[in-house]
């Protein structure tokens, strides 16, 4: 059915499910990792670009939720979680924003800084090194006052 009516996704899962990478024109190109698991300046470069708007925005939504929890502490566990709780404003380059506020990125957020709690202290020290040079520190400590999990294939509120 999907090599007729969905050629597209029918190519993506076939690729995703080869054991082998999919370098196509890199195919020239060194298939190891950088030693000493090194982060690229250009990575860097790219996540530093990438902080501008979204530790801004990461900044207010979480203020934004976090009040919206305040204010709705009776939501029963389970409850979905709606896609937006409010609408918060932050600045970027001297523009002024307004966007909704999502729950879901917190969710996701928080898969990042479970892992970044398990790690040794000195893991943890090469982790905020790396995130410090990328201006995005500030992801580590933008935590809900409430959890997210899932239920029946959807967010809810634990």
């Amino acid at each position: 059915m999907m090599q007729k009516h969905a050629v597209r996704l029918f190519r993506w899962v076939e690729r995703m499910n080869r054991p082998e990478p999919s370098l196509g024109e890199f195919s020239s190109m060194e298939q190891a990792y950088l030693s000493d698991d090194e982060v690229p300046d250009t990575l860097i470069a790219a996540l530093k670009h990438f902080a501008i708007d979204f530790v801004p925005e990461s900044r207010a939504a979480c203020d934004c939720i976090n009040a919206w929890i305040d204010d709705n502490a009776d939501v029963a566990p389970l409850t979905e979680v709606k896609r937006g709780v409010g609408t918060c404003e932050f600045e970027v380059q001297g523009v002024r924003l307004s966007v909704i506020a999502q729950p879901f990125r917190f969710y996701v957020l928080k898969r990042l800084q479970d892992d970044f709690d398990a790690l040794d202290e000195a893991d943890q020290s090469d982790v905020v090194e790396m995130l410090s040079a990328c201006n995005m520190k500030e992801v580590l400590d933008l935590r809900l006052s409430r959890a997210i999990g899932r239920h029946n294939n959807l967010e809810v509120w634990l």
